[in-house]
């Protein structure tokens, strides 16, 4: 295995075949193969911000970017961690609390050991919230089924073999098959008993805040022939016939995770041995989804994906979209999963959360950034009309035993970046 850091001069490693067949081809690319992704590809894939790549060449050099990951093909295998990932203990403590947070559910040591060596395998369940409720948004997956009737209402094509085994002597009924639009299919099947294994074996508990209870209930209510010891046929009939309708994408890789979490197939993700696969987490997204948590109460999250939230650049239009601004816009901060702890904030993020102070008609504008350092808060103002511009980092705790004492040191250093940042709105 060869183990490599977000972010980082991977060009020793260029000729690796993993690397040359992933290198500058952008996520949307990846949609319909074998990766298991957070967000999913399909949702990365409207990031506004420009694209995303696994591995980048620039000036003759090759750089891994924001994502982190497990990757296979065939004998070679290639594991990128994040920039926290503490090489000692061989844990990325900072990605499973982020994780935790985000996806809204708690860490069940029972089947996740959280304080064992980094497993992006083990992360797998925790994904099947968004997936699911990605997947409802285009409403509960319906198709062709096939069913079989014996009954007097003859509304299909006759079974004679059946009709002469069932109804003989004839007593009024018929035996007939129909094929029929139903919510009750092999899709809806297999996310069902991928809803009661997480329930036996993770014990999770789905969030109500997020639409995923409701989304678990339509999915239980859907499937009344559910049956726990169809399990095997449910999920071959799946592998061997997967979603093909393009409006039905995002049940394409609902069902690849749920065929994953069933089969606890540890190298499966490919068909082919020469096909690469494996599952990637855009940190840069997770950053992000992971701060508005943290700045929620006071702070209006844009949504360059869903379109939400933006900001006019112009008196006509052209939306822009901040990563935050408060309610009542004087603070602008954007979310950068970037190293910036040598020299001030970089000439294009500069330029950009400018224009967002200018707009919006701010106090100030900054960056927030993680960092391993004790988190500290820079500044300068700015000439013209005026204006602060700054970089606010948020300490990640380092060489520490355990998750537990991971979460207690986080939390504190939570607890002093939103002090920092409520001392500057008053």
């Amino acid at each position: 295995m060869v183990q490599l850091s977000d972010n980082s001069d991977v060009t020793e490693y260029q000729a690796n075949p993993i690397i040359q067949e992933l290198l500058n081809r952008d996520l949307n690319e990846l949609e319909q193969e074998n990766f298991i992704s957070l967000p999913p590809i399909i949702a990365a894939s409207h990031d506004l911000d420009g694209k995303n790549y696994i591995f980048k060449s620039q000036i003759g050099r090759v750089w891994t970017g924001n994502i982190v990951g497990l990757l296979k093909k065939g004998g070679d295998e290639i594991q990128i961690q994040s920039r926290f990932y503490d090489h000692a203990t061989g844990s990325d403590y900072f990605i499973k609390y982020m994780l935790q947070q985000v996806l809204n559910l708690n860490l069940i040591r029972d089947k996740v050991n959280v304080d064992s060596k980094a497993s992006y395998y083990d992360l797998l369940p925790y994904l099947f919230p968004m997936y699911l409720n990605m997947a409802m948004q285009k409403g509960l997956y319906k198709e062709y089924v096939k069913h079989r009737y014996n009954d007097a209402n003859i509304k299909g094509t006759i079974n004679v073999a059946r009709h002469i085994k069932m109804n003989t002597p004839f007593m009024g009924k018929v035996s007939y098959d129909t094929r029929e639009f139903s919510y009750d299919n092999k899709i809806t099947q297999l996310i069902r008993h991928t809803i009661e294994k997480l329930k036996i074996d993770y014990n999770i508990e789905f969030p109500v805040d997020d639409g995923t209870k409701e989304n678990v209930q339509s999915i239980v209510q859907a499937t009344q022939t559910y049956f726990r010891l169809n399990r095997s046929d449910i999920v071959e009939k799946n592998i061997f016939s997967p979603v093909h309708h393009g409006y039905f994408s995002d049940y394409y890789q609902l069902q690849q995770l749920c065929i994953q979490i069933l089969n606890e197939d540890k190298i499966g993700f490919g068909r082919e041995d020469d096909e690469v696969h494996g599952i990637i987490i855009d940190v840069a997204w997770l950053w992000e989804e992971y701060l508005n948590k943290l700045l929620k109460l006071d702070f209006i999250h844009s949504e360059n994906k869903n379109s939400r939230s933006g900001v006019r650049l112009y008196s006509s239009g052209g939306l822009v979209y901040p990563d935050f601004y408060s309610k009542d816009q004087k603070v602008v901060l954007d979310a950068k999963y970037k190293e910036l702890d040598d020299g001030f904030i970089r000439r294009e993020d500069r330029y950009q959360i400018i224009s967002y102070l200018h707009v919006l008609k701010s106090d100030m504008a900054g960056i927030a950034y993680p960092s391993k350092v004790s988190g500290r808060f820079d500044s300068k103002y700015l000439n013209g009309f005026g204006g602060m511009l700054f970089k606010l980092s948020l300490c990640i705790p380092q060489q520490v035993e355990n998750y537990s004492d991971f979460e207690k040191l986080i939390n504190e250093n939570e607890r002093a970046f939103i002090d920092e940042i409520n001392s500057e709105l008053k």
